[in-house]
């Protein structure tokens, strides 16, 4: 009698474990179903993720970077919207700010994705680039991502004034980054072409002073001095232009009346205070 229990209840213990397993499988995959992809690599926000860090916050940045990559790649598999990638740099930017690879994955990840990118997603990544390069003022490639992020993502959805704003920005970026050793030397010609439609010539004359030492080629170095030369010509007859310009101002305002050779000996009119005469001009009673 006790073996025919203990049958009937081995075997009555096997249907319930085998009941709960199916059951426990249906309802892992009505769960699942029921869940949208992005949902799967939802973060809390970054205040949450400080406490949940317990004081140990670049850990858990190394561990939120971890799956950031594992969520790109996944992404691009499902072809997926990539909602999730600026929660995934404002939490380790938060936990961590000294991390220099998270900003400058940000700048790739915010952009380039499987679906068509947005001028929202431009502007929130180029928030993360210019935070970057506060941090790390000295780091010629931030400066190159954030230069050349600004002239090729965002400046072709400008127009006007501020499409101008942004092209000085860019252009200011990526001569930095040059300075610091970053980006193709051969960029120098276009940032020096870029500054002086800007009408900074003084300042493409210095960035290309600056670049020359740096340039191993041959060729490029010769391109370099000849523009070199060509525009401290310019800069020289620029000088000599606005020298006449304000001459003539001077002459007009000062004596009109006198041939302007002769206003060259002269010089300009006195400005003597309103009924006082300097101690020269007093004559003696």
């Amino acid at each position: 009698m006790n073996a025919a229990r203990l049958a009937v209840a081995a075997l009555l213990s096997a249907l319930v474990l085998f009941g709960i397993r199916a059951f426990r499988v249906a309802a892992m995959d009505g769960y699942l179903e029921t869940r949208s992809y992005e949902a799967i690599y939802y973060l809390p926000p970054p205040t949450w993720l400080e406490a949940f860090s317990l004081g140990h916050r670049r850990a858990l940045a190394d561990l939120i970077w971890m799956k950031g990559l594992v969520y790109v790649g996944d992404e691009f598999r499902e072809s997926g919207g990539m909602d999730n990638v600026f929660r995934y740099a404002d939490a380790m930017i938060t936990l961590d700010p000294d991390f220099r690879r998270a900003y400058a994955w940000t700048g790739v990840a915010g952009l380039y994705r499987p679906v068509e990118t947005t001028r929202e997603d431009v502007d929130r990544t180029l928030e993360f680039l210019r935070a970057g390069v506060a941090r790390f003022p000295n780091d010629g490639e931030m400066h190159w991502d954030l230069g050349t992020t600004i002239q090729y993502e965002l400046v072709r959805l400008l127009e006007g004034e501020e499409r101008d704003a942004a092209e000085a920005e860019a252009t200011r970026h990526m001569t930095i980054a040059l300075r610091f050793g970053a980006g193709p030397t051969y960029i120098a010609l276009t940032n020096a072409t870029r500054l002086i439609r800007q009408g900074e010539l003084s300042a493409a004359i210095r960035h290309l002073e600056e670049v020359y030492p740096l340039v191993d080629d041959d060729v490029l170095r010769e391109d370099i001095r000849a523009r070199l030369t060509a525009l401290r010509g310019e800069a020289a007859a620029e000088s000599v232009s606005l020298d006449r310009r304000e001459f003539e101002e001077r002459w007009r305002a000062d004596y009109p009346w006198l041939p302007a050779s002769f206003y060259a000996i002269v010089g300009r009119r006195p400005v003597v205070p309103r009924g006082r005469f300097p101690e020269e001009l007093r004559f003696e009673p």
